[in-house]
Order: C-alpha cells, then sequence, then structure tokens
C-alpha cells in the first residue's frame, strides 16, 4: 500500500509538473514573439500593448480551464498544491497587497514600516496561521474558528467580517489591475474595468480555489520576469543594481537621496513605524485571502514551507521593486539635471504629458513649453535645471523603468503585465474568499450540513458576480482609492480576528467571550480612528487595527477568566490544537 501511495504520488507531481511546464513555454512563447515583434521594428504602441492584454486574457483562461464542481478542489484546490507553487502564489497575492503602497509612496512615513509588516505578516502566515489551517483541514480562518464558538452572535461576526474585509481586498485589487491597465495601455476606463471583471470571474467562478492558486502561480512568474529582465539588461549595459547589501550601496545611497529631494518618501519616527509594522502584520497574518494557498497544501509539514518558500519570493520581488525604483530615479536625475529646459529626453517630455513628471513645477508637453515655465520660474535662459526643479510621481519611477533605459517597448509591456498580474491574482482570491464565507461558511457550516454541493457553489458563485459588479462600477468612475482599502482591511481583519484566535486558544474562553471579544476590537478600531480627526491614512489604520486586536483579546480573555468555565469541548480543541491532530472539525463531504 505504502509503494502504491508513493507511485501514485510520484504520478501526480509528474503530470502536475508536465502542466506547469506546458503554461511556462506558452507564457514563454508569446512573451518571446512580443519581443521578435520589437525587433523587427512593429510600431512601439502596439508591442507595448500586446503583453498586458495577452496576460489577462491567458490568466482569465487558465482559470477557465480548472473548472470544477468538487468541493475539495473549489474551496481548497484538492489539497495537492506543493509547498513550493503555494509560496509562489502566496508571494504574488502580498505583492498585490504591496502594490498600491508601491505605487504612492508619499505620506506620512517612508515605505520602511509598511514593509516589514507585509513580510512579518508573511513570516506569521507560514509559522502560525497557515499550518494551523491546514493541520484542523478548514476551509478557511472563519470555518475553523466557528467550530470553536458554536453560537449564532459570534459565527455571524465571524462570517460578516471575513466577508467585508475580503470584499474590500477584492475591489482594491480590481482598482490596482484597472489602475494598471488604463495607465500603461491608455484604454478608457470602463472598458477597462469590465475587462478585468470579466477576467477576474473566469479565474475565481468556474474554478475556486484551484484557479485561483494556479493562476496566481503564473501571475507571480509574469510579475518576477517583467522586474527582473529590465534589471538584467541593464547589468549586462554596465548600470550598477542600486540595492543595499546586495547591490552597489554607493548607487542605492544616491537613488535614496534622490528620491528624498523630491519628497517622495519621508522618514518616520521608530515608533510610528514599528506600529504600522504590527498593525500591518496583525492583519495579514488573519486576512482570508491571504491564507488561501496554505488551505490547498498536502499537509501542516507542506504549509510550513510554504510560508518559507512565500519570503523567499516575496523578498525577491521587494528587492526586485525597490531595485526598479531606484533606478529610474538614477536615470532621471541624470537625464534631466543639469541640461537645459530645451534639451531633455523626449521620454522625459512625454512623461510630463501625461503629468508623470514636473519640470520646473509645470506640465510640459515639449521643449519650448519648459523653457517658458523655467521661464517662469526665474531660472535664467541657458541656465541648467537644478534637482528642485523636478519632481516625479512614484508610478512613472515603477512602470517608466524600460523607457527610461532605452530597453524596448516589449520590457514595457513585461512589466505592464506583472503590475495587472498582481492585481488579478489578489482579486481573484479575496473574492473567493468573501463568496465562500457567504456560501461555505454560512450556508453549510451556519444553515446546514445536509445542503447540497450545487446549492453551495451556486450560491459562491452568485456572490462572486455581485462582487465583481460592484467592483466595475467603482472602477469605472475611479471612485477608491486602493491604498486605503488595503489598510482598512487589514485593520477590520487584525480588531476581528486576532482576538479570537487568541481566546480560541484558551480552555475557558466561550461563545460569549468571543463576542465580548469582537466587538471590543471593533469598538476599539473606530474609537482610534475617531479621536483623530483627519482622514485616516494606512499608518493611522495600521494603529488603530493594532489597538482593537489588544482590546478585543484583552476583554475577551477578562471575560473568560471572570465568568466562564472550561468545558470537555473547549478543552479538546485546545489539546488537539496545541499537540494533538488537530481533529476538531467535522469531515466535510467531498473532501
Amino acid at each position: 500500500m505504502r509503494n502504491s501511495a508513493a507511485e501514485e504520488n510520484f504520478g501526480d507531481r509528474a503530470r502536475l509538473d508536465g502542466h506547469i511546464a506546458l503554461a511556462i513555454v506558452t507564457f514563454a512563447t508569446a512573451f518571446g514573439l512580443v519581443a521578435l515583434l520589437d525587433r523587427v521594428g512593429a510600431p512601439e504602441r502596439l508591442v507595448a500593448l500586446v503583453s498586458p492584454y495577452f496576460t489577462v486574457v491567458a490568466l482569465a483562461a487558465l482559470g477557465f480551464l480548472l473548472h470544477s464542481m468538487r468541493v475539495s478542489f473549489y474551496y481548497a484546490a484538492g489539497r495537492a498544491a506543493p509547498a513550493a507553487y503555494a509560496g509562489f502564489a502566496e508571494a504574488a497575492l502580498v505583492t498585490g497587497l504591496a502594490a498600491p503602497f508601491a505605487a504612492r509612496l508619499t505620506g506620512a512615513a517612508s515605505p520602511l514600516g509598511v514593509t516589514l509588516g507585509l513580510l512579518l505578516g508573511v513570516a506569521l502566515i507560514g509559522a502560525a496561521t497557515g499550518p494551523l489551517l491546514r493541520k484542523t483541514g478548514a476551509f478557511s480562518l472563519s470555518d475553523l474558528l466557528a467550530t470553536r464558538f458554536p453560537r449564532l452572535e459570534p459565527r455571524l461576526g465571524m462570517i460578516g467580517m471575513a466577508a467585508i474585509a475580503s470584499a474590500i481586498v477584492a475591489l482594491a485589487g480590481y482598482q490596482t489591475a484597472v489602475d494598471a491597465l488604463v495607465g500603461f495601455t491608455g484604454a478608457g476606463r470602463p472598458f477597462a474595468a469590465f475587462f478585468i471583471g470579466a477576467a477576474i470571474l473566469l479565474i475565481a467562478g468556474p474554478g475556486g480555489v484551484g484557479g485561483v492558486l494556479w493562476s496566481a502561480c503564473a501571475a507571480a512568474g509574469v510579475l518576477v520576469a517583467g522586474f527582473a529582465l529590465p534589471q538584467l539588461a541593464l547589468m549586462l549595459e554596465g548600470f550598477p543594481t542600486p540595492l543595499p547589501l546586495i547591490g552597489d550601496q554607493a548607487a542605492w545611497s544616491e537613488a535614496a537621496r534622490v528620491i528624498e529631494n523630491w519628497r517622495l518618501a519621508r522618514p518616520a519616527p521608530i515608533a510610528l513605524e514599528i506600529t504600522t509594522a504590527l498593525g500591518l502584520a496583525l492583519g495579514l497574518a488573519t486576512l482570508a485571502p491571504a491564507l488561501i494557498p496554505a488551505v490547498a497544501t498536502r499537509n501542516e509539514a507542506a504549509a510550513r514551507r510554504a510560508g518559507v518558500a512565500a519570503l523567499f519570493w516575496t523578498l525577491t520581488a521587494a528587492a526586485l521593486v525597490a531595485a526598479t525604483v531606484a533606478s529610474s530615479a538614477l536615470i532621471v536625475s541624470n537625464l534631466a539635471v543639469g541640461q537645459t529646459p530645451e534639451r531633455l529626453p523626449d521620454s522625459i517630455y512625454a512623461a510630463s504629458s501625461h503629468d508623470l513628471v514636473q519640470i520646473c513645477g509645470a506640465k510640459v508637453d515639449g521643449p519650448a513649453q519648459a523653457r517658458a515655465a523655467c521661464l517662469a520660474r526665474k531660472l535664467a535662459p541657458g541656465a541648467p535645471l537644478r534637482p528642485e526643479d523636478i519632481s516625479v510621481r512614484a508610478e512613472f519611477l515603477i512602470g517608466g523603468l524600460p523607457q527610461l533605459a532605452k530597453l524596448g517597448a516589449a520590457l514595457t509591456g513585461l512589466l505592464a503585465s506583472g503590475v495587472i498580474a498582481a492585481g488579478l491574482a489578489l482579486a481573484s482570491a479575496s473574492l473567493h474568499a468573501c463568496a465562500a464565507a457567504l456560501g461555505h461558511d454560512a450556508l453549510y457550516r451556519l444553515r446546514a450540513e445536509s445542503a447540497l454541493t450545487s446549492r453551495r457553489l451556486a450560491i459562491t458563485r452568485l456572490v462572486l458576480v455581485g462582487v465583481t459588479a460592484l467592483g466595475s462600477a467603482t472602477s469605472a468612475a475611479n471612485a477608491i482609492d486602493a491604498r486605503t482599502l488595503v489598510a482598512v482591511a487589514l485593520a477590520l481583519s487584525a480588531a476581528t480576528f486576532v482576538p479570537l484566535v487568541g481566546l480560541a486558544l484558551f480552555a475557558r474562553a466561550q461563545s460569549r467571550d468571543a463576542m465580548i471579544g469582537q466587538l471590543a476590537g471593533l469598538a476599539t478600531l473606530a474609537a482610534t480612528l475617531v479621536v483623530d480627526s483627519s482622514p485616516p491614512d494606512a499608518e493611522q489604520l495600521a494603529w488603530a487595527g493594532l489597538c482593537g486586536a489588544l482590546a478585543g483579546l484583552l476583554a475577551g480573555g477578562f471575560s473568560a477568566q471572570a465568568f466562564s468555565q472550561e468545558t470537555p469541548e473547549s478543552r479538546n480543541f485546545v489539546e488537539e490544537i496545541v499537540g494533538g491532530q488537530g481533529n476538531v472539525l467535522r469531515e466535510d463531504k467531498g473532501v
């Protein structure tokens, strides 16, 4: 029997590797043909357009081809994802969460707190919440916690908060993908919103977690290639890689000085950096979409290995994005500073015409407008531009490197594809998490465990359509800020789920204490934001989420210690989680 099982696993892995190799060859061939078009002199605009649209269509087709009516595949990808691939998919989701922050570096703090918070959150998923879910066999964190606290009130709170936080993140991923498609290709916003929405539905609808997981893996590959190949091309041309520790330290320091002069990132007090990092980390570690890859792994050990892989690939993505931003800053500074306003490269004028670069504080379309703007600023005729005469938007530093370095339109399209793919992966995973909370956790676990599989899947897919329609409307109107949405979702997740996870491991805690912890966390979150009358930014939301998590944990713990008693069910739950096999759920049919 043991040899037969080993042979079956080996055969499954061989087939999986064959399918992945085919996907890699398909993507590589397509992008290679785009590069060939660039080399033979095809119009640059056409070349830059092909890759983003191909990527969206390919990811949608991949998700659609993985359609399934099996519960185990739809909600957990068959529990068959190897750790390396699950970690790769996790990196794509976290990069999608970080994309709005990377595109808007300005704010009350530098990106350090946000970066450390997301990395720490990935580490917590790999070390704690991911293995916990896989050990118990739960489909989601709310699914597991609803078993620990079975009364209606806390269960409704868990399901509601999981659905709301996931829907908010879905809208953020949707907006990220639409913004990238509009910004890189010039597509109309209504068309882009419809196109991205259709792709998200095809990824998450037919195959559920199976479609989401493997589409996220493909998105991660496109993302890494899109940011790595321009850096490789620059290295071959002798351009230094501006990164601390692993790159050229002098180039990194110069890039940091240039970015600081442009006021794109401002240093923050160390206390603010720490609270931002902790708040975001706790939110990410309990965020439903971020836990999907761990649920799909083979066992608890594989979930831990997936966490290690996710941390490695997330660090790799962060380094590539940082190197891209720094390289772009150095090139813009070298091309513009010291030159006269009328002798700048065409790429600078083109970027300025789209308000991505300002010359002497103005948006200019060419040399004449640049000269006039600088004369209005009292810059003498023929005088070279100074550092303070140039200002750049962060989006241009991320997406404009191939154009600035004259690397070709093919690499511009590939880089755009990476950003769009990350947004698509995040939106699809979050959309599924929202729909699963309502279709599975509410219908099946809460209402009737005899519910038909077809009914569960039908309700899940109906929710998918509804949230996607909302995303299309808001993205088409450009009515939401993805950065704020991500911060809100992470704050809600930290304030409502961190107390529940802590109380679940306290044997005295019962459903009433869980409800108290949830309410205290939410109330503290709201009160912390109300105290500061200014519109909340990411740092304030992270602090509010951290305060909510601590207050909810303390309130629930005090209630449990003072008013509740340990029960055999609660003791068994804690023992199975801490030292047992995690057999705390009745096995779901189809798993």
